[in-house]
This record gives C-alpha cells, sequence and structure tokens, in this order.
C-alpha cells in the first residue's frame, strides 16, 4: 500500500472500528460524508459491501443512483462514523453524480487494474471532482481486483503511482472485494486521514484563533471552513 499523506502525526493515532453491537444510543459521532466513483462495473459496490458487510459475489448489478452505507471508528477518544456513498458510474447518470459531490469530505476514485479504459477515464472523473468540490478536496486512488492471474492485470502499479505523483493525490492501493486484500485497510485510513487532517488540525487551528496565536504558515480563518468538513 503507498500512501502520499504526511506523515508528521503529532500524536499517536489508535484507531478501531465499532460494531453496530459496540454503540449506544446516547453516543456522539463526528460524521463524515465519503463518495465514491469511478466508471460502471469497475467494482465500486463490492469494495463498500466487502469493507461493511464482510460479503461478497460474483453476481453483478449496476448501481442505479445512489445508496449508502456506514462505518464506525473510535480514534483517540473521538468517535467517527463515515457515511460511504457508492454512485453510478454508468455515462447516462453522470451528471447526477456531478450534483453528489455537496458536502464530502474525501473521495475515492476507483478503476480496474483489468479495464484500461476505466484507468483512461481517471482523467475525466478527476477533472468532474475539481469542477464540483473545494480545492483541496483528498482523493484516494484505488485499483480493485487485484485477486485477478496476472496476464489479465492491465493497469502497471507503477501506472498508477505516476496518475498519484502527477496529479498529487492523497492515497493510493491496490485491493480485492473478493479475497479482502486491502479493504480494511483502505477504510481505516479515510477513518485516520479525515480524523487528522480535517477534525485535529481544524480543531487545533481554531484554538489558536480563540486565543490569538499567531498561526502557522499556510494556515489562514479560510481554511478552518474547509477543515469544518465533519458534523457532530
Amino acid at each position: 500500500m503507498e500512501n502520499n499523506s504526511d506523515k508528521n502525526i503529532e500524536e499517536e493515532i489508535e484507531i478501531k472500528r465499532l460494531e453496530p453491537n459496540q454503540i449506544s444510543e446516547g453516543d456522539e459521532f463526528i460524521n463524515f460524508k465519503t463518495i465514491i466513483v469511478g466508471n460502471s462495473g469497475v467494482g465500486k459496490s463490492s469494495l463498500l459491501k466487502r469493507a461493511v458487510q464482510k460479503k461478497f459475489t460474483d453476481h453483478y448489478q449496476a448501481t442505479i443512483g445512489f445508496e449508502f452505507l456506514l462505518l464506525y471508528y473510535e480514534i483517540n477518544g473521538v468517535k467517527i462514523k463515515l457515511q460511504i456513498w457508492d454512485t453510478c458510474g454508468q455515462e447516462m447518470y453522470r451528471s447526477l453524480v456531478q450534483g453528489f459531490y455537496r458536502n464530502t469530505s474525501l473521495t475515492l476514485l476507483i478503476y480496474s487494474i483489468s479495464d484500461q479504459k476505466s484507468f483512461d477515464d481517471l482523467y475525466e472523473w478527476l477533472n468532474d471532482i475539481k469542477k464540483n468540490t473545494e480545492k483541496n478536496m483528498p482523493i484516494f486512488l484505488i485499483g480493485t481486483k487485484y485477486d485477478l492471474n496476472d496476464e489479465l492485470k492491465i493497469i502497471k502499479k507503477e501506472d498508477a503511482l505516476d496518475f498519484v505523483k502527477q496529479k498529487n493525490l492523497q492515497y493510493f492501493s491496490e485491493s480485492s472485494a473478493k479475497t479482502g486484500y486491502q479493504v480494511d485497510e483502505i477504510f481505516n485510513e479515510i477513518a485516520r486521514y479525515l480524523y487528522f487532517e480535517c477534525y485535529l488540525k481544524g480543531k487545533k487551528m481554531i484554538t489558536k484563533l480563540k486565543m490569538g496565536t499567531k498561526l502557522d504558515e499556510g494556515e489562514t480563518p479560510e481554511n478552518i471552513k474547509k477543515r469544518k468538513c465533519c458534523k457532530q
């Protein structure tokens, strides 16, 4: 797994996933909206269902419209809820997806390592993301179907890493919904990234402003609004 995110973490991160039976009615969560985009057939729904439900089926059914599933985490005592939206990848529904980026905290950009077109179309998907979201939207690139035989793996890992570097994306991993390869790690990293980059840094900036402390280089009051991509 390749991670292009900031490694200068200011505190030790303790992260654990919470199952529904570990959640009480009065628990308060920081909520993050995440969306999954990419061509139809790349395995977006399979990836999400493997992460949340620990299930996989070989029966393919294209997503029509949108659906979401929830994941719960606790990081350093802070409870986090990921509302993860699975979007339709067909061209005819593209305009609907474009209108769905609102209030999104992080985007998962998906391609299949067995499908050249799905990789080529990443440029178009990335343009849609940049047109419809905040300038600093974090984007994670995920290659699916890692379980396939090597002769079926068309997209080389090196090419994906070049794309990540070229487009300055925050994270990359190959994965398999069928075997579960790297799936838990990907969604754990989403929770960790949002906790650190959105919740924790935003909280520290607000504290500095309240205390009249000089902000660090690159920090502005406007950035606080961007970091408040979470709702309690």
